[in-house]
């Protein structure tokens, strides 16, 4: 495995009458910003509430452990990779949930990642892995918005809807570096929440999930209709006493119209969307399958 770094005061009547309508609501202080029930949880917890984001260490863990629990879109990337001839260039690899699965279907992979201790985590997690398996890895600590390496690769991959975490500048800088290191005939596949049928849905869904790991957490999706971006928040199901790990991120609603349109502005070709979440799902994922235009030759799969 090889590891590179690129670095009016109000009457007393009517007071009393406010107060029976409705309770008073945890301020944003208390709930860390998160909205809605999962953050009057938050707020009732007080001070045994440890808040992590995404890309840190803890929060990082806690949704990959998550996201372990759901294969579908793992599955539908292999089937693509699987019948291309060349590396794979993992983008966004986090504790590589996509990068191990791309190994073992004996592929060389490139898992850049931003952060330095996610992408540490990730080296531990493979030196404990078959050697043939981990040699096949390298590691590249790097921005996906702006990346060079001298290889190009039969498919670049970014999953878990990772896209969200870009801008749309950082997404136009993400596209120009994907074109340059996609080989001829590559696929760039990319992941994204699609809110647009969630339109006539209450604006949170609160659910239970067991994952492999034998962890059980209380997750909570929330949008409002319209809304730019959308917040999960998961905690643990039992919390008993002590500290309690809270894991919020808020992301960017980008639907998968929306990013086929820049996709081709940016020169691509849209060869696939295909819903990889089971039906009447709140949010389903979707998966892009994209290409340069010299790639496709059939008709696109729309």
């Amino acid at each position: 495995m090889t590891t590179i770094d690129t670095t009016v005061p109000m009457a007393p009547h009517a007071t009393m009458h406010r107060a029976r309508l409705a309770a008073p609501r945890p301020s944003l202080t208390a709930t860390h910003g998160i909205p809605g029930r999962a953050g009057r949880l938050v707020a009732q917890l007080g001070d045994r509430a440890r808040v992590h984001g995404a890309c840190d260490e803890t929060g990082a863990a806690v949704l990959a452990d998550i996201a372990d629990s759901d294969v579908n879109e793992v599955r539908a990337v292999l089937r693509l990779v699987f019948g291309l001839d060349g590396p794979v260039l993992d983008l966004a690899a986090g504790l590589g949930r996509m990068t191990v699965p791309l190994l073992a279907l004996r592929r060389e992979v490139t898992a850049l990642e931003l952060s330095g201790d996610v992408l540490d985590r990730l080296v531990r997690r493979l030196q404990q892995a078959p050697a043939p398996l981990r040699q096949r890895c390298t590691t590249v600590q790097a921005d996906m918005a702006d990346f060079a390496i001298d290889r190009s690769y039969a498919a670049v991959v970014l999953g878990g809807a990772s896209v969200s975490l870009l801008d749309e500048v950082g997404r136009m800088g993400m596209y120009r570096s994907v074109r340059r290191h996609l080989a001829p005939g590559g696929r760039f596949l990319l992941s994204t929440v699609d809110h647009g049928s969630s339109a006539a849905l209450p604006p949170e869904l609160g659910t239970e999930v067991v994952t492999p790991s034998g962890h059980a957490y209380r997750v909570y999706e929330y949008w409002q209709a319209d809304s730019p971006t959308w917040t999960f928040t998961a905690l643990p199901k039992d919390y008993g006493h002590g500290p309690v790990t809270v894991c919020t991120t808020t992301q960017r609603v980008l639907g998968a119209a929306q990013l086929q349109v820049e996709l081709e502005r940016a020169g691509m070709v849209v060869v696939s969307r295909t819903q990889i979440t089971e039906p009447g799902r709140r949010h389903p994922v979707v998966l892009i399958e994209a290409a340069l235009p010299d790639a496709v030759t059939g008709p696109a799969r729309l």
